[in-house]
């Protein structure tokens, strides 16, 4: 039998500088701090900040002990975590995210629609990647009927595609979204 895990607690997430990456963290992506902890290398924790109960701790930032010498994060050829995704609620949310981010100099480097999901990715300071998304309604419908594995660079400025509020009747993992997205296709027959 498997072990009965209840859900991810937190990411322990070494920096350079545990003051920049506070100041990051708390200003620009609205952490809030849970607890500061000296008696443990000074770890700051911090959580979204919306339910104490739900929500526990999400990051501990712990300051590297040797920022000189410290290594960067994992490269793609790298073994490590790729990058730490958080979740909005909603499609104005991450167009909100995006605006705050940039209004702060932070460089989002993709915007990329997956079939389920609109994607923005970044980094903080130290260059661990971040990315925010918002899922569509339909994403557990698409990855059970398949949701192929297109990705798709995207602007604001684009309608959000039809199968974020129902998944078409002829749904196509692999040739839906390609065929919508080059245009040869614009309207779709809902499923209900």
């Amino acid at each position: 039998m498997p072990i009965r895990l209840s859900r991810i607690g937190h990411v322990a997430l070494r920096v350079r500088d545990l003051q920049r990456a506070k100041k990051f963290y708390t200003e620009v992506m609205g952490f809030k701090i849970a607890e500061e902890d000296p008696e443990h290398g000074n770890d700051v924790f911090m959580s979204l900040g919306h339910d104490d109960h739900n929500d526990g701790h999400t990051f501990d930032l712990v300051q590297v002990e040797d920022p000189q010498t410290a290594s960067p994060p994992p490269d793609r050829n790298g073994v490590g975590y790729a990058h730490i995704a958080i979740k909005v609620d909603t499609h104005d949310d991450l167009k909100a995210a995006h605006d705050h981010l940039v209004s702060h100099s932070v460089t989002v480097d993709r915007m990329i629609e997956h079939a389920n999901q609109r994607s923005i990715y970044f980094a903080d300071p130290d260059g661990n990647r971040l990315e925010i998304y918002y899922e569509y309604p339909t994403a557990r419908e698409l990855f059970r009927r398949g949701r192929g594995d297109r990705d798709f660079i995207f602007t604001f400025d684009d309608p959000v595609p039809p199968w974020a509020t129902g998944v078409p009747d002829d749904w196509d993992p692999e040739t839906t979204a390609e065929r919508y997205h080059r245009g040869t296709v614009r309207t779709m027959e809902q499923s209900s």
